[in-house]
C-alpha cells in the first residue's frame, strides 16, 4: 500500500480537478459520462499496478459496468433513465470497494449488496488519511547535509522540505501583501484588476475549492478501496439465525392466502365483465385497468423478497428445507398469475387510454422481476443458493443496458402515434413533455396527426425546447438525442 499512496493520491487530486471542471453547467450528462471513464480507467491501471498478477476480469467486470451505465447518460435523454444510469454507476462503484477487500463475484450474496453500499461510504469518508500519511512519508531520497542517508531511509526528508516550504510561506507573507497593497495605491488599474480578480475568488473561489477538496478526498478513498488488499474498514459477518420453518412460515403461509384470495377474486371480474365490476365497484372496465397495474408488480418483487429473506433466516434441515421448496413453488405459481393479471391491465389500459413512459418503467421492471423469479426458481429452490446473487447481478446488468437500448419514451411516441393512426385521441400536451429520445419519431409521425393535434405537438415541442435549453448551459449537460433534436416538427404531408 505504501509504494502506491503517492499514485492514488495524485490521481485523486486530477480526478477531483477534472471533476470541478466537468460537473458544472447545470444536469451534467456528458461530464458525468467523462468523469466516471476517468475515474474507472484510472481504478483499473492502478489495480493493475498493483497487483498485476491478480486476475482482472471480475474488476474489469464491474469497473466496466460503470462505464457502460455512464454512457447510458448520453446514449439517451430520459429522466428516468438517468435515474437507473446513475444508481446502477454507484452500485458497481459500490461492488468495486467490496471486491477489493477480498469479496468475489462468482461468491456474492445478497446481504452483500447493503453492506457493499455502506462499506464504500465508510471507506471513502475514512481512508483519505492513510493513504496521505503514506504519501507524504514516501518519496524520491533527498540529501540532507550530504549524504542524508539516515533521512531518506526513515521517510524524514520529505516531511522535512514540507515544513520548510511551510515556514517559507509564513516568512514571504508580510512583504509580499505590504508591496501588492503599495502596487495597488499607486495604479487605479492595478487596483481595479486586483479588485476584480478578489470578487471572483470571493464568489467562485470556495466554491470550486469546497468541490475539489471534497472529490479529493472521496476518490483517494474510493481508490483505496478498490485496491486488492486487507480492507480499511472491516464491517461484523451477519449469520443466519437458522430458525425452525415454523418462524418463516407465517409469513409465506400467510402470502399463499393473500394471493389466493386476491385472484379469487380476478376470477368474479373476468367471469362477471363490466356488469360486474359496475355493479360491485362502480367502475369502467377502462377505469379498472388504469388501477393496480404497478402494485401488483411491486407485490411480486416484495413476494420474492420475503421468499429470498426467508431462505437465509431457516436453519439447513432437511425437513424445513423440504416444506420451504413446498411453499415456494406454490408462491411461485401464484405470483405467475399475478403478473399474467397485471399484463392483462395494462393492456388494456394502453387500448383505453394509450401508453406512458411510467408504464413502459413498470412493464421494464415486470420483465426483471420475471428474470428474478425464473432466477430464483432455477437456483435457490433447487437448493443452489450461492449461485442466486451472481446470476442477478449478471441479469441486472443485462437489463440495465437493454432498457437503455430499447428507448422508453420512442416507444411511447409510437404506440400512441400508431393508435391516433387508428382514430383514437392524441394527447399532444403529454408527449410535448417527453425528452428528446422521442423526438424523431414525433417529427417523423407529426404528419400523420389531424392538423389540430400536430399543430398543438408543434407549438408544445418548441416551448420544451427552449425550457430545456435555458437549462442545459454547456457541452457538460448534453446528450446525443438532445443535440440530434434540433429543427422543427413539420406538419405538412
Amino acid at each position: 500500500m505504501r509504494a502506491h499512496a503517492r499514485p492514488i493520491a495524485l490521481a485523486a487530486l486530477a480526478v477531483a480537478l477534472a471533476g470541478d471542471l466537468l460537473l458544472r453547467g447545470g444536469e451534467s450528462r456528458l461530464g458525468i459520462t467523462l468523469l466516471v471513464a476517468l475515474v474507472a480507467g484510472t481504478a483499473w491501471l492502478i489495480g493493475l499496478r498493483t497487483n498485476p498478477a491478480n486476475d482482472p476480469r471480475e474488476r474489469t467486470l464491474l469497473l466496466g459496468g460503470m462505464m457502460l451505465a455512464a454512457t447510458g447518460l448520453v446514449l439517451r435523454d430520459a429522466e428516468v433513465l438517468y435515474a437507473i444510469d446513475i444508481l446502477s454507476v454507484l452500485a458497481m462503484a459500490a461492488l468495486s470497494v467490496w471486491r477489493g477487500g477480498g469479496g468475489r463475484v462468482a461468491r456474492l450474496q445478497v446481504l452483500d449488496a447493503p453492506r457493499a453500499a455502506l462499506l464504500t461510504v465508510l471507506t471513502a469518508v475514512l481512508s483519505a488519511p492513510e493513504v496521505l500519511r503514506h504519501a507524504v512519508r514516501v518519496g524520491d531520497p533527498v540529501a540532507v547535509g550530504g549524504e542524508g542517508t539516515a533521512h531518506d531511509q526513515t521517510g524524514h526528508a520529505p516531511a522535512m522540505r514540507t515544513r520548510a516550504l511551510a515556514i517559507g510561506m509564513v516568512l514571504a507573507a508580510p512583504p509580499l501583501v505590504l508591496v501588492l497593497v503599495l502596487l495597488s495605491a499607486a495604479d487605479h488599474v492595478f487596483g481595479r484588476a486586483l479588485t476584480s480578480i478578489g470578487d471572483v475568488f470571493a464568489r467562485d473561489g470556495m466554491q470550486h475549492l469546497v468541490t475539489i477538496v471534497v472529490l479529493a478526498w472521496i476518490t483517494t478513498g474510493w481508490l483505496r478501496g478498490t485496491l486488492d488488499g486487507p480492507a480499511v474498514v472491516r464491517l461484523p459477518d451477519i449469520r443466519s439465525p437458522g430458525l425452525p420453518f415454523a418462524s418463516a412460515g407465517v409469513a409465506l403461509y400467510g402470502l399463499v392466502a393473500l394471493l389466493t384470495l386476491f385472484l379469487g377474486t380476478q376470477l368474479r371480474v373476468l367471469f362477471g365483465g363490466a356488469a360486474y365490476l359496475r355493479a360491485a365497484v362502480g367502475l369502467t372496465v377502462a377505469e379498472y385497468a388504469r388501477e393496480g397495474f404497478l402494485q401488483l408488480v411491486v407485490v411480486s418483487g416484495i413476494v420474492l423478497a420475503t421468499l429470498v429473506a426467508a431462505d437465509w433466516l431457516l436453519t439447513p434441515t432437511d425437513g424445513a428445507r423440504r416444506r420451504y421448496r413446498t411453499v415456494g413453488v406454490a408462491l411461485m405459481v401464484l405470483v405467475a398469475a399475478l403478473l399474467v393479471s397485471a399484463a392483462a391491465r395494462l393492456a388494456l389500459y394502453v387500448t383505453h387510454f394509450g401508453l406512458s413512459t411510467d408504464r413502459v418503467v413498470a412493464t421494464a421492471v415486470m420483465a426483471w422481476v420475471i428474470a428474478a423469479l425464473a432466477t430464483f426458481s432455477a437456483t435457490i429452490l433447487r437448493g443452489r443458493r450461492a449461485r442466486f446473487a451472481p446470476v442477478m447481478l449478471l441479469v441486472t446488468i443485462g437489463w440495465v443496458a437493454l432498457l437503455n437500448v430499447a428507448n422508453p419514451e420512442a416507444i411511447v411516441a409510437r404506440v400512441n402515434l400508431a393508435r391516433a393512426a387508428d382514430g383514437y385521441a392524441f394527447d399532444a400536451t403529454y408527449h410535448a413533455t417527453l425528452s428528446a429520445d422521442a423526438l424523431p419519431v414525433l417529427r417523423a409521425g407529426a404528419p400523420t396527426l389531424p392538423a389540430a393535434d400536430c399543430t398543438a405537438l408543434a407549438q408544445g415541442l418548441r416551448a420544451a425546447r427552449a425550457k430545456r435549453a435555458s437549462e442545459r448551459q454547456d457541452w457538460r449537460t448534453l446528450s446525443l438525442p438532445y443535440a440530434r433534436g434540433a429543427g422543427e416538427v413539420s406538419c405538412e404531408k
